[in-house]
C-alpha cells in the first residue's frame, strides 16, 4: 500500500527552482558572481533549517505545461554554466533543480506534464545538477470534503 501524498490545499500551486546548497556558504557571494538576486535564500540554524541554500524560482501557478518553465530557468543559467562550476568548485556546493507539483485530484482535471530535454539534459550534465520532485495533492474542487460528509 502506498503512503498518503502531502495536501497542498485547494489551490494548484505548481513552481521549480534552481538551488546551491551546502551546510553553510555565504550566499551574497554567490549572487555576486552570478549577478543574478536569488527568490529566497535559507541560512542553516539549529534545529532547521538544517543547511543553507541560495534558490532561484520560477512560479508556474497552475499552468500544467511545466516544460516551458523549466526552459525558463534553462535560459537564465545556461550562459552561467562556466560560473556555476567555480563556485561549486570554490565554495564546495551542490546544486538542484527541485520541481514542485501539485496534482489536481479532480478527475476531469488534467496533471501537470513535462520533458527533459537535450539541452536540458545537457546542462544538468555540465554542471553534474540534480533533479528532485515533490509531488503534492490539490483538491480544487473540495472532494475531500464531499466525502467527509
Amino acid at each position: 500500500m502506498c503512503a498518503k501524498l502531502t495536501y497542498s490545499g485547494n489551490e494548484c500551486n505548481n513552481y521549480l527552482y534552481f538551488s546551491f546548497d551546502a551546510e553553510y556558504f555565504d550566499t551574497k557571494k554567490v549572487t555576486e558572481e552570478l549577478n543574478i538576486e536569488p527568490s529566497s535564500v535559507m541560512i542553516k540554524k539549529e534545529p532547521v533549517p538544517k543547511s543553507t541554500a541560495w534558490k532561484y524560482q520560477i512560479n508556474a501557478g497552475d499552468k500544467i505545461d511545466l516544460e516551458s518553465f523549466l526552459e525558463k530557468l534553462i535560459d537564465k543559467f545556461e550562459p552561467k554554466i562556466e560560473i556555476i562550476n567555480e563556485l561549486k568548485s570554490k565554495y564546495n556546493l551542490t546544486t538542484r533543480i527541485q520541481f514542485v507539483i501539485d496534482v489536481d485530484i479532480n478527475p476531469e482535471a488534467s496533471t501537470p506534464y513535462f520533458g527533459i530535454n537535450r539541452r536540458t539534459i545537457e546542462f544538468l550534465a555540465k554542471t553534474g545538477t540534480e533533479v528532485d520532485f515533490d509531488l503534492y495533492k490539490a483538491d480544487t474542487k473540495g472532494l475531500l470534503q464531499k466525502l467527509d460528509k
